[in-house]
């Protein structure tokens, strides 16, 4: 599974922060890449349904590509993040983007 993730806006945004990564989940740990697939079936990422932008300025989103073999999609999702099990996937996603940015 191929995941590519970028963070855009936010009051606090650095450009280092912002640059997109991607990476390989077999690249990872065998736990972490087992803990990321299992996120992206309980987020339900590849058939949930998009939100609409929330009113005000600054608001950070992230914007994640999911490649699975089988299915590919992009959603953008903004904070806050409502759905507790999207907010899980995104939060490991970018814990697994700051390792690889270090």
């Amino acid at each position: 599974m191929r995941i590519a993730f970028r963070m855009d806006g936010g009051i606090a945004s650095f450009p280092a922060l912002r640059r997109p990564v991607t990476f390989e989940c077999d690249a990872l740990s065998p736990e972490r890449s087992a803990r990321l697939k299992a996120l992206v079936d309980d987020a339900r990422f590849f058939t949930a349904a998009p939100r609409p932008p929330g009113p005000g300025a600054d608001r950070r989103t992230y914007t994640v590509e999911i490649d699975d073999g089988a299915r590919c999609r992009t959603l953008t999702v903004e904070e806050p993040v409502g759905d507790a099990a999207m907010r899980a996937l995104i939060d490991e996603i970018r814990d697994c983007a700051r390792t690889l940015r270090a």
